[in-house]
């Protein structure tokens, strides 16, 4: 039941590495919409009154203060209910963070040099030089900012990461290659700390249960459909 989060600069193909590992592997796949709805059932729950401020959800972390310590509290219980659940890889959000030390997470760091990044911003998106270059800028600014405000860390940081994958020089196929084949080749000694052995909240749980489950039921029912 391993775990995989894969933290990337824009550009750097992390979301297809991502999509694909799960895929291979047949895992979960959590990225910030899945977090954003998991929060929202949470939050309502628990408190209702931050949800009822701001309509764009994400902008709530541009908040300093109360409202936003709610907001971070709320995403590490899910990041580690996710976790906890197994089998599953996490897209994004600095899910790395929490889940620092465990013997069943692999921590990933997705980077490429910025040129080329700006390039595939421009192919993918159909921008402009000038505006692709924007794009990656203030993605890398934003990403960081998150990071550091909601965890006190720097993504910056390699020692954060048990694998930083350079997809300017690694073909994104070969990175997917690499992490299904390092996930099913863990060792965890007895002792050592796992996702799996943490003690998280019910209501997150429940919630993180509850839309795999639904996942799970939509894909057989996919199946049964061809």
């Amino acid at each position: 039941m391993a775990v995989i989060t894969i933290f990337r600069q824009a550009g750097c193909k992390g979301r297809y590495i991502a999509e694909n590992v799960a895929r291979t592997l047949d895992y979960h796949f959590a990225d910030y919409a899945t977090a954003e709805r998991l929060m929202l059932q949470c939050g309502f729950q628990q408190t209702p009154q931050v949800y009822d401020s701001v309509s764009d959800f994400w902008d709530r972390f541009t908040r300093r203060g109360m409202e936003r310590d709610q907001i971070n509290a709320m995403l590490r219980s899910i990041v580690l209910a996710t976790a906890q659940h197994g089998d599953v890889v996490l897209l994004g959000r600095g899910c790395f963070a929490p889940l620092q030390g465990l013997c069943d997470v692999i921590n990933v760091r997705v980077k490429a040099p910025l040129p080329l990044r700006i390039e595939r911003v421009m192919e993918e998106h159909d921008l402009s030089k000038q505006r692709a270059t924007r794009f990656v800028e203030e993605k890398d600014a934003l990403v960081a900012d998150f990071a550091r405000t909601s965890y006190g860390l720097s993504p910056d940081d390699l020692t954060l990461f048990d694998l930083v994958i350079d997809t300017g020089k690694i073909d994104s196929d070969a990175a997917v290659r690499w992490l299904v084949e390092a996930a099913t080749s863990l060792v965890c000694r007895p002792g050592d700390p796992t996702a799996a052995a943490l003690k998280v909240a019910q209501v997150p749980k429940r919630a993180v249960a509850k839309e795999f489950t639904r996942r799970e039921r939509l894909r057989a029912e996919k199946r049964a459909r061809s």
